[in-house]
């Protein structure tokens, strides 16, 4: 049966070279899902870029990393995002946009945010290991205080309709077959999760699959979207990967699916290396 959860848009942007604060973003994206969505029947769904306006998102991260950079338009989409009275995290690099080298400091501009913005969660970062704990702290603190997030659907989030896919009871003869690159890619990335999860959520003509911190669907096109799936069910119909509940959007692999892993010299790592590969 069909069940509902409700999914947040969550846009992220940089008008720099923001690379690794990109995928920095949605990988602590992914985590919170992982750690929260099952209890909380919620999803956040990373968008870049120009996937959405703020009219369309809940939440906007913003990177800005240029030594001299100023916010310019992102500020008119920040600025926007905050009269609806939706929240925002606003980070100022302190270093290059590599994140290595010589630090810098945003200075000015920094401050100058602030004050205009002060609805808007503003901060600075110098490397990578501190952006990364510093923006899980202020999402997960946005997503659990913030009015907007508290009501149970918002003006801009959506009620999803997600049919749970179904697993033979048994795999077929053919699950101990070749799998598709895809497949494998996804299996391969699930087992160096520590709790080996997949998560994967489509909404509309947007695929989410998502295995060790990644969005494997790249680029959202129709034929990358058409394969993705394609090799997800093909993981789900041969009994490589099993439903682990948040109404049908984590899975888990399966001792089917630790079987082949091994025989193309994968092992899993974490608690599930503890527990014999499940």
């Amino acid at each position: 049966m069909p069940s509902t959860v409700t999914a947040f848009s969550i846009k992220i942007v940089s008008p720099g070279d923001a690379g690794i604060e990109l995928t920095i973003a949605r990988d602590v994206i992914g985590e919170w899902n992982a750690r929260n969505a099952l209890d909380q029947k919620r999803i956040l769904l990373p968008l870049d870029g120009g996937e959405a306006g703020p009219s369309d998102s809940d939440l906007m991260i913003a990177f800005f990393c240029g030594k001299t950079e100023t916010p310019g338009s992102s500020e008119v989409e920040i600025e926007k995002l905050l009269l609806t009275g939706r929240p925002a995290l606003v980070y100022f690099s302190e270093g290059r946009s590599d994140l290595i080298g010589a630090r810098m400091s945003p200075g000015p501009v920094l401050e100058d945010f602030k004050k205009r913005y002060a609805t808007a969660i503003v901060a600075s970062y110098g490397d990578e290991k501190e952006l990364r704990a510093t923006l899980a702290r202020q999402l997960d603190a946005t997503i659990s205080n913030h009015g907007h997030f508290k009501t149970s659907v918002s003006s801009s989030s959506s009620e999803v309709s997600v049919a749970v896919p179904e697993a033979p009871a048994e795999p077929p003869a053919s699950s101990t077959g070749a799998l598709s690159s895809c497949a494998q890619t996804i299996l391969s990335e699930a087992c160096d999760d520590f709790e080996a999860y997949i998560g994967r959520i489509k909404v509309g003509t947007l695929l989410r699959i998502q295995a060790n911190g990644k969005q494997l669907v790249e680029p959202q096109t129709p034929e990358s979207i058409a394969t993705w799936d394609s090799a997800f069910h093909e993981l789900l119909n041969g009994g490589y990967i099993r439903d682990a509940g948040c109404n049908g959007q984590l899975f888990q692999i399966s001792t089917t699916g630790f079987e082949f892993l091994k025989t193309i010299g994968k092992t899993p790592v974490g608690y599930i290396a503890e527990l014999g590969g499940m």
